[in-house]
C-alpha cells in the first residue's frame, strides 16, 4: 500500500496527466489510486505499460478518443476499451492475465492489420471461463508483419490462438510460442502453410529440435527443449526490448472433439495430416536434427502411420509397450509406397534420416529388443552399402536409401543407460548400486 508521500506524489503526478506520454503503473495499489491514475485525462499517451493490479477483477482504462495512436501497450490484469481508434500503428501489444473483458478474435485483427510495424504480440493467460465458442475461427484476411520478431499465443482461447496464427505472414519472426492450436486450422491447407511458414524461421536458427507426441492425450509439441512441456512462463514485467531479442520455438497442437462432442477424425488420419500440412514444409530444406518422443502402445497406432508421418527425424525414443518389437522391424525393411505394388523398385525406408535410436526399457532381458535393433542396424547398412556400389558417384538420400544408424542405446525406467551399441558391438554397463542412480558405470563388452 501507499505511504503518504507515496500518495502526495501520486497527485502532483495526476496533476500532469495532461502532458503525459507514457504510464507505468507496477505493484500494489488501493482501489482509489488505481482508478485515480487510469481514469485521468491523458489525450496525449502513446505509451502504456501496466501490470500486477490484482485487487478484484481486472480493471479497464478508458482512453481518451482523440489523441495520437499508441506505440507500445503492455497490459497485465488491466483492460482497454479493444475498439479505441487510438489502438492503431502499435509497436507492441502484450495482454497477459484477463479475466472479463477479453477482446475478440475480430477486435484483435482490426488492430493488428493496422499495425504493419508491429514487433511484438503478446497475448498470455485468459480466463478460460471466459473463452468463447469453441467453433472454428472464422476466416480472415491475411496481414503481413514485416518487422514481427515476437509471435506469443499462450493459454488463450484456442479460437483466437487458431484465427491469429493461420492469417499472419511474419518473414522475419524468430521467437514464437504457440500453445493449443486446434486441429480444424492444420485441416485448412492455407492456414497451415501460412503456420508452417511461421514455425520455419525460428527453427531455422536451432540446433536440434524435439517432438514431443501424446497420443493418449492427443497432444504433439515441437520445441526446442527436450522436455518441452516445462517450458518456462512468461513474465510480463520482463522488458519488451529484453523479450524482442529473445529467439525460441514452442508450438503444441491439441486434437480434441468438436462442441458437438463427434470426433472430427480419428488419429491415424489427424496425423498425416498434421505432419503433410505444418511440420514437414515448416522443416523443409533444414538440416536440424530432429528427435521423436512416443511413450504409448503401439496397439493403439500403428507404426506404418507413426514412422511414415514422422518420416523426416533423425533420433528416435520410444518406451516400452505392447507391439514395440514389430514396429522396430517395421524400421528393418524397405515399404512399399502407399497406393503402389511391392515391386522393389516402388519401395522406400521409413524415417531414411534416422541415425539414432534409444529404448526405455524395465526388463533386464534385453535379447529379443537387441535382436531387433541389429536387424534395424545391419539391414540399413547393406542396403546403403549396395546403393554406394551401383552408383558410387551419384548417390543420394533423395534415391529413398537409409542413413546408416550411429548410435543405438537401451536405458532402464529411471533412465539410466543399460546397454549401447559401438562398432565393437554391444556394451553392458553395470550400475554401481551404492552411487545411486548416478552413479559410476563400468562397460562389459559383449560380442555381436
Amino acid at each position: 500500500m501507499m505511504n503518504e508521500a507515496a500518495r502526495k506524489l501520486a497527485d502532483l503526478v495526476c496533476a500532469e496527466s495532461q502532458r503525459w506520454r507514457s504510464l507505468t503503473v507496477a505493484g500494489w495499489l488501493s482501489d482509489r489510486k488505481q482508478s485515480q491514475l487510469l481514469q485521468v485525462p491523458a489525450p496525449r499517451l502513446i505509451n502504456i505499460n501496466i501490470c500486477d493490479l490484482h485487487f478484484g477483477a481486472a480493471r479497464s482504462i478508458r482512453l481518451t478518443p482523440d489523441g495520437p495512436p499508441l506505440r507500445d501497450v503492455v497490459l497485465g490484469y488491466v483492460a482497454l476499451d479493444w475498439d479505441c481508434s487510438r489502438l492503431r500503428g502499435l509497436r507492441t501489444l502484450r495482454i497477459q492475465g484477463l479475466e472479463d473483458s477479453q477482446p475478440t478474435l475480430l477486435q484483435l485483427h482490426t488492430i493488428i492489420s493496422s499495425s504493419p510495424e508491429l514487433e511484438v504480440l503478446a497475448l498470455v493467460f485468459w480466463d478460460r471461463d471466459h473463452w468463447g465458442s469453441a467453433h472454428s475461427p472464422p476466416r480472415l484476411d491475411i496481414i503481413k508483419l514485416d518487422f514481427l520478431n515476437t509471435l506469443i499465443l499462450d493459454s488463450i482461447d484456442p479460437v483466437v490462438a487458431g484465427g491469429i496464427s493461420s492469417s499472419i505472414i511474419a518473414p522475419k519472426c524468430k521467437n514464437l510460442k504457440i500453445d493449443g492450436v486446434r486441429v480444424d486450422v492444420v485441416q485448412d491447407q492455407n492456414a497451415a502453410s501460412r503456420l508452417a511458414d511461421l514455425l520455419h524461421g525460428p527453427s531455422k536458427g536451432a540446433s536440434a529440435l524435439f517432438l514431443d507426441f501424446d497420443n493418449a492425450l492427443g497432444e504433439i509439441i515441437l520445441g526446442e527443449e527436450e522436455d518441452s512441456k516445462d517450458d518456462v512462463e512468461l513474465n510480463i514485467r520482463e522488458a519488451t526490448s529484453k523479450l524482442a531479442k529473445r529467439r525460441g520455438l514452442y508450438f503444441k497442437t491439441a486434437f480434441t472433439s468438436s462442441a458437438e462432442g463427434n470426433n472430427i477424425q480419428t488419429w491415424n488420419n489427424l496425423l498425416p495430416t498434421l505432419t503433410g500440412n505444418v511440420l514437414e514444409p515448416a522443416l523443409l530444406g533444414l538440416n536440424v536434427p530432429v528427435q521423436l518422443q512416443f511413450w504409448d502402445p503401439f496397439e493403439e497406432l500403428s507404426p506404418e502411420i507413426l514412422f511414415t508421418a514422422f518420416g523426416f527425424i533423425t533420433s528416435l525414443e520410444l518406451g516400452k509397450s505392447s507391439g514395440i518389437i514389430s514396429a522396430i522391424d517395421y524400421l528393418a525393411s524397405p515399404q512399399p509406397h502407399p497406393g503402389k505394388d511391392s515391386d522393389n523398385k516402388q519401395q522406400s525406408w521409413a524415417c531414411p534420416r534416422l541415425e539414432k535410436v534409444t529404448i526405455l526399457w524395465d526388463d533386464s532381458d534385453c535379447q529379443d529388443l537387441r535382436d531387433a535393433l541389429d536387424r534395424v542396424r545391419g539391414n540399413r547398412a547393406e542396403c546403403l552399402l549396395e546403393a554406394q556400389m551401383d552408383s558410387p558417384q551419384g548417390f543420394q538420400l533423395e534415391d529413398h536409401r537409409p542413413c546408416s544408424i550411429k548410435e543405438m542405446t537401451i536405458k532402464g525406467s529411471d533412465g539410466d543407460v543399460l546397454q549401447t551399441w559401438s562398432e565393437e558391438g554391444w556394451i553392458v554397463l553395470e550400475i554401481d548400486q551404492t552411487s545411486g542412480s548416478g552413479g559410476d558405470s563400468s562397460p562389459i563388452e559383449e560380442p555381436e
